[in-house]
């Protein structure tokens, strides 16, 4: 697995889509340790705060959990603490009025969608 300079997404987003996609395929499933970032680092051909990005980006999507002194681990559907699910409710209600609002100030017709 290596980034793709030519590939428009930053390398960050590729190392993250490619780690995404290996959680959500099963290839690692919940409770997996994953590789240090040095690790990572040298599997997608990256710096090391490329692939720190990366594993950032998943910690924020409660994809990866880090267990300081144990390492990061993909993260269980379930263990998503449920402050967490009402603040992510109350954000997709948010963006949803949000696109509402755009689409009425665009001229969407919601019926053709």
């Amino acid at each position: 697995m290596t980034v793709s300079s030519n590939d428009p997404r930053p390398s960050y987003v590729q190392v993250a889509d490619s780690l995404r996609e290996a959680i959500r395929s099963g290839e690692l499933p919940p409770g997996t340790r994953l590789p240090s970032g040095r690790e990572l680092a040298t599997q997608f051909g990256v710096a090391l705060m490329t692939a720190q990005k990366a594993v950032d980006a998943l910690r924020a999507e409660h994809l990866v959990r880090s267990h300081r002194g144990r390492g990061v681990f993909v993260a269980d559907d379930s263990a998503v603490p449920e402050d967490d699910l009402a603040t992510l409710r109350a954000d997709m209600s948010r963006l949803a009025d949000r696109v509402a609002e755009l689409e009425r100030r665009v001229g969407v017709d919601n019926d053709s969608r």
